[in-house]
């Protein structure tokens, strides 16, 4: 049971989070009703923040909105997933292109300290919260406002996925690696590497994934 005392985007993460496992245990099926007097008893909380989640997984086409009905459901497969992670990538390479050459040096600089440390003490990003940072540090110094909007919607979804069932996946320590590759390419000013190697970062996230819900 979720709690109305967390923040707004923190509940509407939250919210988005529990839903997704309700939908791996297998308690929603294709074509179910949803609506948000059911959803937020279900969930123990207000209306608001599952309205909220609603529009995203609408954004992101699991769920249709429909007048008088609410929200029916539209599945969520791994060919869904894959569609997600083919259009982040689209995103997040271009703004890693973009910032390279924009973001704060003092700023990467310490995405770089807090990486090797976590890399060097062979320890787990507790929460991803170190991958939060650093894929939002990057898509905040774009220098595109729009394209840094969108990739906080697909991020809100993914670090739900990674809530709900990254703990059968043991990837952290090779996410934390390929960070170290793409921080440096950053730091030596170079979009084009940097760029790639966040593709390779995003393919990899991808498999670790689709395997995740394979397993669920």
């Amino acid at each position: 049971m979720l709690s109305d005392q967390l923040g707004g985007e923190n509940r509407t993460t939250a919210a988005i989070s529990e839903l997704l496992a309700c939908v791996f245990r297998g308690e929603f099926k294709v074509g179910d009703r949803l609506t948000e007097t059911f959803l937020s008893e279900k969930l123990g909380i207000s209306r608001t923040p599952v309205r909220e989640a609603l529009l995203e997984l609408k954004g992101l086409g699991l769920v249709d909105l429909r007048r008088n009905r609410g929200a029916v459901f539209n599945g969520f497969t791994t060919v869904k997933l894959s569609e997600i992670y083919e259009v982040r990538r689209l995103l997040e390479v271009e703004a890693t292109r973009l910032s390279t050459r924009r973001i704060d040096r003092q700023l990467l600089h310490d995405l770089i300290r807090d990486t090797r440390k976590l890399h060097d003490a062979n320890a787990d990003d507790e929460d991803w919260e170190l991958d939060r940072r650093i894929h939002a540090a990057i898509a905040q110094s774009c220098g595109n406002q729009m394209l840094a909007h969108e990739i906080q919607r697909f991020s809100m979804l993914v670090q739900a996925i990674r809530l709900t069932v990254g703990a059968r996946v043991h990837v952290q320590h090779e996410t934390t690696r390929q960070h170290l590759e793409l921080l440096a390419a950053m730091t030596d000013g170079n979009p084009d590497a940097a760029a790639d190697s966040m593709r390779r970062h995003l393919e990899a996230a991808e498999k670790s994934a689709v395997a995740a819900i394979r397993e669920w």
